[in-house]
């Protein structure tokens, strides 16, 4: 496929400016040639058409024993008066009777400006005035288009502005529609770029200076592509390397639990006791860090919804029951309110689970001893809701803007060594795939953090 050949904005510019010239000349011409036409076909007459027919009737009129209309020229008036200004006969109405005696007695001879001037001639006959007012522009001869439609000059002004207006818009649309589609051709490649969908071949633009910025663009894809590439396999090792090291740390795990379990049934030493008790401990913490992982992992590989519908009673029972089972090491009160609940709703149980649990795990972490957590569950219109509280320190505004950020501590004079900064950024990768979002503020009833979970429940009776 051959080049295109580019042309710049100026020269496209300059070549619209010579069209629109061009075209007004042509039309200009037009309507001088059909004005022209009309003419010599006496469709219009001439501007000086009635004072020349005044002139040639002027014998007639100045002998004729009395003036007739048939002697006046279509579109005129007249007057016969007196030498005292009395008009005997006519086709004057009162008022221009007397305004044409007027003129013609201060020989002015014409009166009126632009297009409502009029002009009179004068015979003197025997005893008698006859002043004629005729116009000095050019009229339709037909009486009926005299009379309804302005004089054929204006007539024509009013339609060559009006054809030239119409030229403007096809031609403006006509370049406008050009430039708009070697401006689609930016826009579209702007839009891949956008999406980060860089495996597509872009356009060549006829316009030099689009077509300029088209190949920055594809500079900056090429260079774009290849850094995502980078990223996307550094990612995907990383998930592997994880995955993989999650996998390998759990058999050893497995077997420091299983023989710290067997040391702490029949060892009775007491020092020895206590030792395998931190023992156990670290391989539950290590235990928890590993599902965590492994949960973060699932996340970030776009894990998919298991719709079902989900008893609430049970459902909340079990949260409860993990609930009361996190609180009781710190002597934590732990508050439920559960009202307006349908007694069944759809969603993923278990990331369900998993989402609320998270949350109420850190809650949990962060509360003093002896503190309260509160846990609230409702149902607001088509909105399901899970509130989730606690009486320790609250969220600091750093920790408002990036606690859901993955691996995000916060200040670690007062991070737990079981927070790894994953657990609200996982809650918030399900809370999302239920088509959902969570809140974080600081809670007015008990003083620590406060996290909402919103989950819409009529999108799931339709699918």
């Amino acid at each position: 496929m051959g080049l295109k050949k580019r042309r710049n904005l100026k020269y496209i510019f300059i070549r619209y400016i010579v069209y629109l010239i061009l075209t007004t000349v042509l039309l200009l011409y037009v309507f001088i040639f059909g004005f022209s036409i009309m003419l010599q076909h006496n469709i219009v007459l001439a501007a000086n058409y009635s004072e020349k027919k005044i002139e040639k009737n002027r014998d007639v009129i100045l002998k004729s024993h009395r003036v007739t209309e048939n002697m006046i020229p279509d579109g005129c008036n007249y007057g016969v008066y007196d030498k005292y200004g009395k008009m005997l006969y006519g086709n004057f109405t009162y008022k221009k009777s007397q305004r044409a005696w007027n003129v013609v007695k201060n020989s002015e001879y014409s009166d009126g400006i632009g297009y409502y001037r009029r002009y009179y001639k004068v015979f003197y006959r025997n005893k008698e005035v006859c002043i004629i007012e005729y116009p000095i522009v050019a009229q339709f001869k037909n009486p009926f288009l005299r009379k309804y439609l302005i004089n054929p000059e204006w007539l024509s002004y009013i339609l060559f502005f009006s054809a030239f207006v119409i030229e403007v818009i096809l031609l403006s649309a006509k370049f406008g529609k050009k430039f708009s589609g070697e401006m689609n051709i930016l826009i579209h490649i702007a839009d891949k770029i956008k999406k980060q969908d860089l495996n597509f071949d872009s356009k060549q633009s006829s316009i030099y200076e689009i077509d300029e910025v088209i190949n920055s663009l594809n500079d900056m894809k090429i260079a774009l592509k290849d850094s995502l590439e980078k990223q996307w396999n550094m990612e995907k090792s990383r998930k592997i390397q994880i995955s993989a090291l999650a996998h390998d740390i759990k058999t050893p795990l497995t077997i420091i639990k299983g023989n710290s379990e067997l040391l702490s049934e029949t060892c009775q030493d007491k020092n020895y006791l206590k030792y395998n008790e931190n023992v156990l401990k670290s391989a539950n913490e290590i235990e928890h860090y590993l599902k965590l992982l492994i949960d973060i992992t699932k996340s970030e590989n776009s894990i998919r919804l298991k719709l079902n519908r989900v008893k609430s009673k049970v459902f909340f029972k079990n949260i409860i029951e993990s609930g009361k089972a996190l609180a009781i090491e710190k002597n934590i009160q732990f508050i439920v309110e559960i009202k307006s609940i349908p007694e069944f709703f759809y969603a993923d149980q278990e990331m369900l689970h998993r989402s609320i649990i998270n949350v109420i795990s850190n809650a949990v972490e962060y509360c003093p001893k002896n503190g309260k957590v509160l846990f609230k569950a409702y149902r607001n219109k088509t909105i399901m809701e899970f509130l989730i509280a606690d009486s320790g320190m609250g969220f600091s505004k750093e920790e408002l803007k990036l606690a859901l950020q993955q691996f995000y501590r916060g200040d670690k004079s007062r991070t737990s060594k079981n927070h790894y900064g994953i657990g609200l950024y996982i809650t918030e990768k399900f809370i999302k795939l239920h088509r959902g979002e969570i809140d974080l503020s600081n809670s007015k009833e008990l003083g620590g953090a406060e996290v909402l979970l919103r989950m819409p429940l009529k999108i799931y009776k339709e699918e």
